[in-house]
């Protein structure tokens, strides 16, 4: 009998979202080592943001904070988009020191040439699903924003928020419905 040259083939190891996000940074900073070729520090990598926020680079301390809420429900597009526009955050710092802007020229730069990537300076991701609340306010801009609640009664209160992208004033429009969960099978909605 002939017996078989061929091995197994064993499936490569599932890798867990954390574990996942980590070497998604390690490839970024890999992939701007070799197109730069300058050393990096890897930075400190954490998964205890929360809020509407995606991310966070923290330069002067070498850290990057990730939302795990907003990671677990956006995957592939943040691995894709967020993690490099951390990182590119990071190596801007180290480049050009503390005295440039976060969204300046020097980190839009290392978000195109580098990571082939819009340097866009917002997610659009669907934040409801971590709120308790959510309020629409509306602007010149379509769509709108979404507030907290803390936002939203510090609003009422008479504080007033701008838009970013066209500087108006944000008016209140109405309170959002919370993003439609996913019932375990066998129960309904309204159990």
């Amino acid at each position: 009998m002939n017996e078989t040259v061929f091995e197994a083939v064993r499936p490569a190891p599932v890798l867990s979202l954390e574990a996942q996000l980590r070497a998604t940074v390690e490839q970024c900073f890999r992939r701007a080592e070799a197109y730069l070729h300058h050393r990096f520090d890897r930075p400190h990598v954490l998964l205890n943001l929360r809020g509407m926020t995606a991310a966070l680079a923290d330069c002067t301390r070498n850290v990057l904070r990730f939302n795990r809420s907003l990671y677990e429900h956006n995957a592939p597009d943040f691995l894709r988009v967020t993690v490099p526009h951390e990182v590119s955050h990071l190596i801007a710092y180290r480049l050009h020191g503390r005295h440039i802007t976060p969204h300046g020229p020097e980190w839009a730069t290392i978000m195109g040439e580098i990571f082939k990537l819009a340097p866009q300076r917002c997610h659009d991701y669907d934040v409801r699903p971590g709120m308790a609340a959510a309020f629409r306010y509306h602007c010149g801009c379509p769509g709108g924003h979404l507030l907290t609640t803390r936002r939203h009664r510090s609003a009422q209160r008479g504080r007033r928020y701008y838009c970013r992208r066209c500087r108006q004033a944000l008016a209140y429009s109405h309170p959002e419905k919370p993003a439609r969960t996913i019932s375990p099978p066998g129960k309904t909605d309204r159990e």
